[in-house]
């Protein structure tokens, strides 16, 4: 019999090897580390069951008997590895591993310390073998020892027949036969044989290699333990706050959330028996396809912006950001989707706008009638007093109300021209200028208060191409600014210096300086600190060099003066 004390050797220590390959493929998965734990306890079993078959007297051989007593520890963890493999929801209660674990943890005490059991080994002709004791503790060992295998087999045979997955099937298949077999060695050897009084060698240890070489099997063909879709979908994705989806690599939908189920109005049922794109609103098939192909370049996707359609025939707009989850080869086995529903803020930011934009309306119709009211009063003022006073009016006094007349005409058109300005469709008519000839013109335009001096530094270089009309006006205001936050007097400097791919011009006051509470909002319509004016001027400026693709800039420190900067490029294109 020493070929078959061999062979048993090698079994147990394939089974070990196993074990340790299959843990280390993944130490993290649950399913890895049960299968090792469970080939230890059975090498520990197999090797002491091997050392008493070949002891040299009976005193040696009831020492390894009693040192290979963990076995019923294997029966547990075959139990509890089918059990997680099968994702049955029987685990969740914690008193269960109670009631899987103390039975064992009994009769690996009953049968350590006492004969209840089994009896100390007798010779047999392969070796030292340890006899039934034929008692009440035996059977009840015996009893325990064949059914939790076999309710391990049902599992598994249960879980291939219910998946229509076939992967699955065949995952679930070589499982449920690794366990067969075992247990069909069991029940003969260590129950039948046993019963009938015939001497037989226990073939339990020949019978396990092939429970872990089927298991083993599955791990290298099957990416056993990579990803479980209903373990994933069962412990990960209920406690996902955003809808979460699990598909297959082509979008068929394995699993979701109950936030999916509320969002869309379908039944989980329903959902898993469809595909993503079944769910879409139908202007976005074609941006399913995209998503398809990103996904299949990058293998990961982050928040694109989607629309779905709900059961009822509703839309929800969703953030979708995906990836595809892949086995150790590298080949996509599923594809996870987190989906996050962002109609309530698209609806929010829409009715924000909305409000913004009257609000805008609203407080440009104020700022227009308070603008207007003052020329307006003005001319029927003046109106007034010519009509009243015509005959005793001096020709003096005459061209003085008319001056103020014109004064309030100017004043309305100025503000009627800033709206349209703002509102109006820029169209650039680009020529050859320098920084010298817009602020020349610029300067030209204005009237300038004889307690201010203006030092102009700008240069001739270097050539510019902008719509000089439109750059005159925008220096222009920006002068005014100046001008009108110096009314005691004081410099204007305005330099230009060219950096880099751009020239800057810069317009430095003396003046009162910009207040903070407005410095953030400075160039935002109807935004002005001035008693006289609606704040259109800086508005005006900045768009006008925004369609430049250049940028306008300042600085101001309270009571020294301000700094407006313009910095357009130096070939610049028409937008």
């Amino acid at each position: 019999m020493i070929w078959f004390i061999l062979f048993s050797l090698c079994a147990t220590i394939t089974c070990l090897l196993a074990g340790i390959i299959v843990y280390f493929l993944d130490r993290k998965a649950l399913l890895n580390k049960l299968f090792l734990i469970g080939n230890l306890t059975l090498f520990v079993y197999s090797f002491t069951t091997i050392l008493m078959w070949t002891s040299a007297n009976a005193q040696d051989a009831y020492f390894w008997h009693k040192m290979g007593t963990i076995w019923p520890f294997f029966v547990a963890v075959v139990l509890n590895f089918t059990l997680v493999f099968t994702n049955s929801k029987w685990l969740k209660k914690r008193r269960n591993y109670l009631i899987l674990y103390l039975p064992a943890v009994a009769f690996w005490l009953l049968d350590l310390f006492t004969d209840e059991i089994n009896t100390p080994p007798v010779l047999k002709y392969w070796g030292f073998n340890d006899v039934a004791s034929n008692g009440v503790f035996y059977y009840l060992s015996s009893v325990w020892t064949a059914v939790l295998p076999i309710i391990a087999f049902i599992l598994c045979f249960r879980s291939y027949r219910s998946t229509t997955d076939s992967v699955q099937r065949q995952q679930r298949k070589i499982v449920a036969i690794g366990l067969a077999i075992p247990i069909v060695a069991f029940i003969v050897t260590n129950i039948l044989v046993r019963s009938l009084s015939i001497d037989f060698p226990n073939l339990g240890i020949l019978s396990t290699l092939f429970f872990s070489l089927f298991i083993a099997y599955a791990v290298a063909r099957y990416d056993l333990f990579s990803v479980d879709t209903d373990l994933a979908a069962e412990n990960i994705i209920a406690a996902i706050p955003d809808s979460f989806i699990l598909a297959d690599p082509d979008g068929k939908i394995l699993g979701v959330n109950d936030s999916l189920v509320d969002l869309l109005g379908y039944s989980a049922m329903e959902l898993t028996s469809s595909r993503i794109s079944d769910l879409l609103c139908p202007e976005e098939k074609c941006n399913w396809n995209n998503i398809v192909y990103q996904l299949s370049e990058h293998s990961v996707l982050r928040n694109f912006e989607l629309k779905f359609l709900t059961k009822t025939g509703g839309r929800r707009i969703v953030l979708f950001s995906g990836s595809f989850v892949r086995s150790r080869s590298g080949k996509p086995i599923g594809l996870t989707c987190f989906i996050k529903d962002i109609t309530g803020r698209i609806e929010m930011e829409e009715r924000l706008l909305k409000s913004e934009q009257l609000a805008l309306v609203g407080e440009l119709a104020r700022q227009v009638g308070h603008d207007l009211r003052n020329p307006l009063s003005a001319i029927k003022n003046g109106v007034y007093l010519i009509n009243k006073n015509a005959s005793l009016m001096s020709a003096d006094k005459r061209i003085e109300i008319c001056g103020w007349i014109e004064d309030a005409i100017s004043d309305s058109d100025r503000i009627i021209s800033s709206l349209v300005d703002y509102a109006s469709e820029l169209n650039l008519e680009m020529e050859y200028c320098t920084p010298k000839s817009l602020t020349v013109r610029a300067l030209s335009t204005l009237k300038i208060p004889n307690g201010i001096s203006v030092v102009n530094l700008s240069s001739d270089e270097p050539i510019l191409l902008v719509d000089a009309k439109k750059m005159e006006v925008a220096f222009g205001r920006v002068i005014q600014n100046a001008v009108d936050a110096m009314p005691e007097g004081g410099a204007l400097r305005i330099s230009s210096h060219i950096n880099g791919g751009y020239v800057e011009v810069s317009f430095s006051d003396s003046g009162v300086g910009i207040s903070e509470s407005v410095r953030d909002k400075l160039f935002t319509p109807l935004v002005t600190t001035k008693a006289k004016g609606m704040g259109m001027s800086l508005a005006i400026c900045k768009r006008l060099v925004d369609a430049h693709e250049g940028t306008l800039t300042f600085e101001s420190t309270k009571g020294q003066g301000s700094t407006f900067t313009f910095t357009l490029p130096l070939r610049c294109q028409v937008i």
